[in-house]
């Protein structure tokens, strides 16, 4: 018998798990771009334990997209045309994208535009970088100061990722609070204005 799935109301559908799709067993960077040119450059700028990095033709995002568990980490985008299910794949989730040069069409709430390559790199450079104490731990998880590592957080990973920024809001803020008060992480979730970013907790 085949299943249906209904999405909640306000939400984009819900596709069936298909078992004969191979999920990504890391996080997972999308590169959205016609070309494979930026797609190689990126892969061979990041560290491999960091992220695995995905190259999807704009007419295969959606195809492409549902390799990533539970959802593509980090989004970069250089598409003359904004793909059209770009937005309905990012709605609601904590998902940073960035894109090289203003594409054709309408972006994602909160997507950070680069005019050239050096400041989309100098971005992605910073990924590596120690936010309040944690870092980004090998394939996926948290690596906290003190050693210990949080797994099952891709909402903090993808607020981790958009740091300093922040994020458009998304579900799974609670969540959020809730793993930054099990762990006692020296931050906090702050909601400002049409942003959701992390900073540092009050002494």
């Amino acid at each position: 018998m085949r299943r249906t799935f209904v999405a909640p109301p306000g939400k984009p559908p819900v596709r069936p798990y298909n078992r004969f799709v191979r999920r990504d067993i890391s996080r997972t960077l999308l590169v959205i771009a016609e070309q494979p040119q930026l797609w190689a450059a990126i892969r061979d700028r990041l560290d491999p334990a960091l992220a695995l990095v995905r190259h999807a033709r704009p007419a295969q995002l959606s195809e492409v997209w549902r390799r990533a568990d539970p959802w593509p980490w980090l989004v970069v985008g250089a598409a003359g045309e904004v793909p059209e299910a770009l937005g309905e794949l990012v709605a609601g989730r904590p998902i940073p994208v960035l894109w090289l040069r203003q594409p054709g069409g309408a972006l994602p709430a909160g997507v950070v535009v680069h005019p050239s390559w050096a400041g989309l790199s100098a971005d992605l450079d910073r990924l590596g970088a120690t936010v309040f104490g944690m870092r980004f731990a090998p394939r996926r998880g948290v690596r906290t100061e003190g050693g210990c590592t949080i797994d099952g957080a891709p909402e903090l990973e993808g607020l981790m990722a958009a740091h300093p920024r922040g994020l458009a809001p998304f579900d799974g803020v609670r969540q959020v609070r809730r793993t930054i008060e099990r762990f006692g992480l020296p931050c906090r979730v702050a909601l400002e204005g049409r942003l959701v970013r992390l900073e540092a907790a009050a002494p």
